[in-house]
Order: structure tokens, then sequence, then C-alpha cells
């Protein structure tokens, strides 16, 4: 098995991470930020700690791959599409992760499939730095049953939800209306309680009508919202692309949106100098957002 990455950040290189260890020994990446300066550094260590072999460009990575897991910025998903087509095979199965809207995952699919390959619509719907290449994975297309089948042996948590591509992803925007704005929720509520000082009573309150269960809810949603808010918010702006197409309401969405690009735009995560805390009061204590 020949399994290539489109794009190593984070969440291609746990994957990456994941099957080494259950031993796959042919991993090959690519990503666009290798040549510069700020990344290349990073994307050597990645490389080396996965023990993945970067490729000089995305059709490489396809044309010597049997299945490519892609994983960009959504609004960078077509262009690393095109850059992977003229490596493309008959038997190759592209697994685009990316949170690429629906519409987009469909256009794709059919330039995929006009050459011979296969395109299969990925959903991760999980923590990736837990999980790596176990996170529950949705999946919709043609071939997603024999992706699923494939990827079987490497204990893979994949989930067939449709034939057509785009399917697995309007499942996860729609479940991140909620999932995101829990986190946006929580956000403003503990801002408001540090800066009367009743955060612990706050917190007691929520865990008290929640139950003990919501305590991890509070530290890994919170410390999350700021780590990614700048990709969260870009997703979030494609959940809201997506409901206002089918005519469906979007202020929820648009409202959690909205914070998430006031996080980024504050720059509350360099408060922590790249080392958000994963518990709420570790977040509390350092992000600056009252001073």
């Amino acid at each position: 098995m020949r399994v290539g990455f489109i794009g190593f950040g984070e969440a291609d290189a746990s994957i990456a991470a994941g099957l080494h260890e259950e031993g796959v020994r042919q991993l090959l990446c690519y990503d666009a930020m290798n040549k510069d300066p700020g990344f290349a550094e990073k994307l050597a260590a990645t490389c080396d700690h996965t023990h993945t072999t970067p490729q000089e460009s995305a059709a490489l990575v396809a044309e010597r791959s049997d299945v490519i897991f892609m994983a960009v910025p959504s609004q960078f998903s077509v262009t690393a599409a095109e850059g992977a087509l003229p490596g493309t095979h008959p038997g190759l199965i592209y697994v685009d992760v990316s949170t690429a809207t629906p519409a987009d995952k469909r256009l794709i699919a059919t330039k995929f499939e006009s050459r011979g390959a296969n395109y299969v619509d990925g959903a991760m719907m999980g923590p990736l730095l837990q999980n790596r290449h176990q996170v529950p994975m949705l999946l919709s297309g043609k071939t997603a049953e024999e992706l699923r089948e494939r990827m079987q042996p490497y204990h893979m948590k994949m989930t067939v939800v449709g034939e057509e591509p785009g399917v697995a992803t309007s499942i996860k925007f729609i479940r991140s209306i909620t999932a995101k704005g829990v986190g946006c929720l929580l956000f403003e509520s503990l801002q408001a309680a540090q800066r009367y000082g009743v955060e612990d009573t706050i917190v007691s309150s929520l865990i008290d009508s929640f139950g003990p269960g919501f305590q991890p809810v509070i530290d890994n949603y919170l410390s999350g919202a700021i780590i990614h808010a700048d990709r969260r918010e870009h997703e979030m702006q494609n959940v809201v692309d997506f409901l206002q197409q089918d005519g469906l309401p979007f202020e929820m969405a648009e409202v959690a949106r909205k914070k998430l690009a006031w996080m980024r735009d504050s720059r509350v995560k360099e408060h922590f100098d790249g080392d958000v805390p994963r518990s709420w009061q570790g977040v509390l204590a350092g992000w600056g957002v009252n001073g």
C-alpha cells in the first residue's frame, strides 16, 4: 500500500504517523508551502517524524500512490486537486478531507473521474491529535466502500454515508453549526464571567446542568476555538454558503463565523506563544481578552 498526502499540516501528518505505526512503509507527501523559509524546516521535521518522503509536486504524489489523503485549507482545495490531476491513474483513490463545500467537492470529483481515477469525499469528525489515523471519518462517493475496505487492515474508523460526493461534508457542516457554536458560546460566557470574577461559579453551574462529562467539553471546545480560529472561520463561511445555497436559515452559523473571525483578528492565540492550555483555567489565565 502506497499512501500519499497533499497538504502536510496537522491533519495529514497525524494520519501518516498512525499509519506508519500500523505498518504502512510507503508514505509520500507534497505541501505547496515547501519552499517557504518559515515552513520548510518544520515540514522536514514532520516528514522525518512520520517517516514520510516529500515529493516535488502533487502530481508525483498522485503518480506514486494508491490512496491519497488531501487536507488543505478549503479555499485551496480545487487548486490542490488540479495540481494532482496530471499524475492520476486508474485505481487511484483521492480522498478529499478538506472542508470545501459540497458543491466544490462534486466539481473536483468530475475532474478525477474524467481521468479514470476515483474521488471520495471525506469528513473527519473528531480530534486529530488524539485519534490520528483512527479519527472517525465519514465517506461518500462511488468508491467509498472500496476505500473503507482497503484501509480496514490499518484500523481506520471509516463509515460510508452515501455514493454521492458532498454527502459526508454536508453532515460535517450541519454538525459544525452546533460544535463550533458551542466553542464560541463558551468563549463569550467565560469572558463575561472572568470580568465579574464568577468564572468558577459559572463553570460549576454548567457542569451541574449538563453533567460531569461537560468538563472536558469546556476544556476542549474553549481551547480548540482559539487554536483553530482561522481555519474554523473559513469552514463556517463555507457552512453559511452551503445553508444559503439551499435556502436554509444560517443566522447562528454566521454569528459563530463572526466570533471566530474576532478571535483570529484579535490574535488571542498569540497570548500563549503557540501553546494554548487544554484547560479552561489555563485559557482564562493567559488569554488577555479583558486586558
